[in-house]
């Protein structure tokens, strides 16, 4: 489903978002490897029911990236919330994928009444436990990649081996193709505040329901590191889908969404439940 990019100004500089659909909203927010079209099976199925909103991050998509050339976690999370203000967005279910998925857990962590449920698909745990020094490697290794490769040919060479097995060719082309749209000093913004972030934290402050998805085959948030984000909520249920990557909503889009409609219509059950009683 192709859906228009629409955009908002904040603090002067150009945010970019596609919206599409009616009803509860759902805020989706990518990781490092993709921006707002990469939940175009999300919005076929979703928007029939919802109001769906998928922001481009800062520095990717059509988006402008931050002022600042040292990013955390904070300011995503910040203007993903003033994001939903400016669309009229009171409460929303979040769904986030790879570094979103810290990016929204901040944002619970900051507003818990902004977000009513939440999905965490293929989510990165950050990298604050690793030495600074080698920290600090990392984002200068990252930086001379893109110096010397460009983005789109990083996307090829890195985003592409992050699939399951026996994707087809034209989802492996779609997927570089979203991964070579950022732009680096977006991308690097974004990776630096990865570095110094820290996902469990923030899972202590929440209280919604969550639902916890990896993918079998995942080498950057790997199974084990999912099911260790399910274990540290207080209301968490966990599902690996076989046969993906790092891309589980566009390699298994089915089964993913109908994990996530399935979670949805029990939140909802379970809602009605105790208001009856």
């Amino acid at each position: 489903m192709s859906v228009p990019v629409k955009y908002v100004s904040l603090d002067g500089r150009r945010l970019a978002y596609r919206e599409a659909g009616s009803g509860p909203a759902m805020v989706f927010l990518h990781g490092l490897g993709g921006n707002s079209a990469s939940w175009e099976p999300q919005f076929a199925r979703f928007s029939a029911t919802h109001r769906v909103v998928a922001w481009d991050m800062p520095g990717f998509g059509d988006s402008e990236p931050l002022a600042t050339s040292s990013a955390t976690t904070r300011d995503f999370s910040t203007l993903a919330r003033r994001l939903m203000e400016a669309l009229g967005i009171e409460h929303a279910v979040g769904v986030g994928t790879s570094y979103g998925t810290v990016i929204l857990a901040d944002l619970v962590q900051l507003h818990p009444s902004r977000i009513t449920c939440m999905v965490f698909a293929c989510g990165v745990i950050g990298m604050v436990h690793l030495p600074p020094e080698v920290r600090a490697r990392l984002r200068e290794t990252r930086r001379a990649e893109l110096e010397a490769m460009g983005q789109r040919k990083f996307a090829e060479t890195r985003n592409s081996t992050y699939l399951g097995k026996a994707i087809p060719k034209a989802l492996v082309d779609r997927i570089v193709e979203l991964a070579g749209s950022a732009r680096p000093e977006g991308y690097l913004q974004a990776y630096g505040a990865l570095t110094e972030s820290d996902i469990f934290p923030s899972l202590a402050a929440v209280k919604v329901p969550v639902l916890v998805v990896s993918g079998a085959d995942d080498p950057i948030a790997p199974a084990r590191d999912c099911e260790r984000v399910a274990k540290a909520l207080s209301d968490a249920e966990y599902h690996c889908v076989e046969n993906a990557g790092h891309y589980v909503n566009l390699e298994q889009a089915e089964a993913f969404n109908r994990l996530v409609d399935d979670f949805l219509v029990r939140i909802a059950s379970e809602r009605v439940q105790q208001n009856a009683l």
